[in-house]
């Protein structure tokens, strides 16, 4: 059944008239009297009585009214939902992070959602590249932002940003002159101890494939997924780790970790925005994705982000 001749013979009941039904609803009176007709065919009986002065509903017409106006307004209802849904969006949205990520930008992206979009509940769980890939994959979180991500049959990703990575190392056994460098070669991690995720995380296939072109096997003391522990170890003393620059500001800034950044080559981290190819992006995940890269953005021009975050075209 046609929902607009529905409607028309709702208009032409309550107007009483189809002249005047016609009139408000810009339609030639002869074509919404076949319409109306049509209707009547498909209902097998006449729905409204016609005389000089007017219409008037029949009981068949009256019956058939009666059920269908709660519909209606019920389609009313849902279409404007939606519609006010478009315009302020909701829903949940479980994001994924890098601990290196969710330290830089949780809080700004968690505060800017809340703000802008007080509807839609950003919830934000963190872990190293691989596992963060799986839960995506399980649909545990609906969008995550991983390290060197690889397209694949079921994750679709996009490149967001760059971080430098750095040669991060204990203050203690470190010269003055070697403590005031910016920049140390990749080649001076020769034999020095690491302690590194493992090769879950594409940070650390980064530094694999840098070891390979360089003919210099990395020498791997300790091998963990927990970011905290592994700076806690350098901090210790017992090792060096290599990581993007954000994630140790704070000690370096208190000078419990020395950061040099890593050159000749010139090391990086890309971050790579990742979805479920199976899974339409809701409007809800499309707004955090793209809040995410405007809180990013913005990073990129402030310190202490300014020389280590770059962004990557869309």
């Amino acid at each position: 059944m046609d929902l607009r001749k529905i409607e028309n013979l709702i208009h032409v009941a309550d107007l009483g008239s189809f002249s005047r039904a016609a009139s408000v609803l810009g339609i030639a009176q002869s074509a919404l009297g076949r319409q109306v007709r049509k209707l009547e065919d498909e209902c097998g009986c006449a729905l409204l009585y016609r005389n000089g002065r007017g219409v008037s509903l029949t009981p068949d017409g009256e019956k058939l009214l009666d059920r269908l106006r709660p519909l209606m307004r019920q389609m009313d209802h849902v279409v404007t939902e939606f519609h006010n849904d478009q315009k302020s969006p909701s829903g949940q949205v479980m994001l994924g992070l890098t601990p290196t990520l969710c330290h830089m930008v949780g809080m700004r992206l968690v505060a800017e959602i809340w703000r802008r979009h007080p509807r839609i509940q950003l919830n934000v769980i963190t872990g190293y590249s691989g596992y963060v890939h799986e839960w995506l994959t399980n649909a545990r979180v609906d969008i995550a932002v991983l390290h060197d991500a690889r397209r694949s049959q079921h994750i679709a990703v996009s490149p967001l940003a760059e971080l430098d990575l750095a040669l991060v190392s204990p203050p203690q056994g470190l010269s003055p002159a070697a403590r005031a460098m910016p920049a140390i070669p990749f080649t001076a991690l020769r034999d020095l101890p690491l302690a590194l995720p493992t090769r879950n995380h594409g940070l650390r296939r980064t530094l694999e494939q840098a070891a390979t072109q360089a003919d210099m096997p990395l020498n791997v003391a300790f091998e963990m997924d927990a970011l905290e522990l592994m700076k806690d170890i350098v901090v210790e003393g017992l090792a060096h780790t290599v990581l993007a620059l954000p994630a140790v500001m704070n000690e370096v800034a208190s000078g419990k970790l020395i950061a040099r950044r890593i050159v000749e080559p010139g090391l990086s981290t890309r971050l790579m925005v990742a979805t479920a190819s199976s899974r339409p992006l809701t409007q809800a995940v499309k707004i955090v994705q793209a809040t995410l890269r405007e809180v990013l953005a913005g990073m990129t021009q402030a310190e202490p982000y300014r020389d280590s975050l770059r962004m990557c075209d869309e």
